[in-house]
């Protein structure tokens, strides 16, 4: 099942008992074989103790947000698992993302995690590169240390995002980049200000997702090409029906102003 039909399917339901069971899991995947689950959309669905989820061996992708989950431990087993959203849940305690070698996304923010020490079990997660831990203003008792994004950046080197901001230094340019058109996306489009009118915008080979294993910087790429090509698009769209609205206007001043000497003489 796609994670649009999941995520539809999981609006309809609520797990009984606030335990996510096997059979809910099946409900929500279409898969009769639970080993077989590789995604699971379940947010807020009311679940509180996650159960049978150790059970899903392939699962790559788990959206257990805006639950009241207290307890990672099920997760133990969960060896392929590469996103996983834990935000606006009740946790305490990152224990039970230890060892998990394939985790590449982790969203924490909207818990109760008290202190830098809780984050020191993603550790042992060698291919972390995303960690939330605030989004907005939604975030964790932590995020009230000005100091915890350095802190965080110490404990984890191998991060290339904290928080949606972009960190890795080798690609610190490219970021950089990013910040700045998706900024001016944001507040400029169209008629972006800050974009030049006729030079490229960046080299070819800025574009070039092969470059990157992480798939969020390779869809962010994607996304902004498709954005600036259409901003450029529109921009000279626009370009041209304001020269031949000038050319236009030129021409009937001079009509008139040729129709006004007439009329003098």
């Amino acid at each position: 099942m796609a994670a649009s039909e999941q995520a539809s399917e999981a609006e309809c339901h609520m797990v009984e008992d606030g335990y996510l069971s096997e059979q809910f899991i099946k409900k929500l995947s279409g898969d009769f074989d639970i080993s077989c689950v590789i995604h699971i959309y379940a947010r807020n669905t009311g679940i509180e103790n996650l159960g049978c989820v150790y059970m899903c061996e392939h699962l790559v992708f788990l959206d257990v947000s805006c639950n009241r989950i207290t307890d990672l431990t099920p997760l133990y087993k969960l060896q392929s698992l590469q996103t996983l959203d834990l935000s606006n849940n009740k946790l305490k305690s990152l224990k039970g993302l230890e060892e998990m070698p394939a985790l590449v996304s982790l969203n924490i923010s909207g818990n109760d995690i008290q202190s830098i020490d809780s984050l020191k079990v993603l550790e042992s997660s060698p291919t972390l590169r995303k960690l939330i831990i605030m989004d907005g203003n939604v975030g964790n008792p932590v995020c009230h240390d000005n100091l915890y994004p350095a802190s965080v950046k110490t404990l984890l080197p191998e991060l290339i995002m904290l928080d949606y901001r972009y960190l890795k230094g080798e690609l610190s340019s490219v970021f950089k980049k990013l910040n700045l058109i998706e900024e001016a996306l944001k507040t400029q489009k169209p008629g972006l200000e800050g974009l030049p009118t006729s030079t490229p915008l960046v080299s070819s080979d800025f574009w070039d997702d092969e470059l990157f294993d992480d798939i969020d910087i390779k869809m962010k790429l994607r996304y902004l090409k498709e954005t600036v090509n259409e901003v450029y698009v529109e921009r000279y769209r626009a370009e041209e029906m304001m020269t031949m609205f000038k050319d236009e206007t030129e021409q009937a001043l001079r009509r008139l102003s040729t129709e006004l000497r007439g009329d003098q003489s």
